[in-house]
């Protein structure tokens, strides 16, 4: 079930900064809204303050709480409509990448440094020596473009390292 669908089913909807509240429809009388719900990667989170469990507010909606999940079995036609899962961020691809991406321009600067030293300019006309020095300005870009890439990726490794650690030693920690 979509979000959309869950909350057009309610009363009293009030946007929240996390998602929403509503009138918990599994008792009454709820004057002021009491259901929380929350929109996550795998499906609909609901917690109603009054005291009402999940398997009850199911009921007073008439569906059943697999029905929240979006891993619940439902025809192609239904599958086609819920949003997609968010892949989780993967920095140890993301930092590769940018180090690849900075090499890569970084050996097109110095082709093109080494290729334009020692030329025999002396024939060109204006528009060949502004060609000229536009590639070899442009390699210049590219070298300082590679080293923020450079910069960006270690420092996203060591922020994501930072982090795993700390993961870790607080997973130690309550173990």
């Amino acid at each position: 079930m979509r979000v959309d669908e869950f909350l057009s089913q309610l009363k009293g909807i009030r946007s929240t900064r996390r998602g929403w509240l509503a009138r918990c429809p599994a008792h009454s009388p709820d004057r002021n809204p009491s259901l929380s719900i929350t929109a996550v990667d795998r499906g609909i989170l609901l917690k109603c303050f009054a005291g009402c469990t999940v398997k009850e507010i199911c009921a007073a909606l008439g569906f059943k709480e697999v029905e929240l999940f979006f891993d619940a079995p439902c025809s192609p036609r239904q599958r086609a409509m819920l949003p997609p899962r968010s892949q989780p961020f993967d920095w140890r691809r993301e930092s590769s990448d940018l180090l690849h991406r900075a090499e890569e321009l970084e050996l097109r600067a110095d082709y093109v440094r080494t290729h334009a030293r020692g030329l025999d300019c002396a024939n060109w006309t204006d528009r060949d020596i502004d060609a000229a020095l536009a590639t070899v300005g442009q390699a210049n870009c590219d070298e300082q473009i590679a080293e923020i890439f450079r910069d960006v990726a270690c420092s996203v490794r060591a922020l994501c390292l930072a982090q795993e650690e700390q993961r870790d030693g607080s997973r130690r920690a309550a173990a």
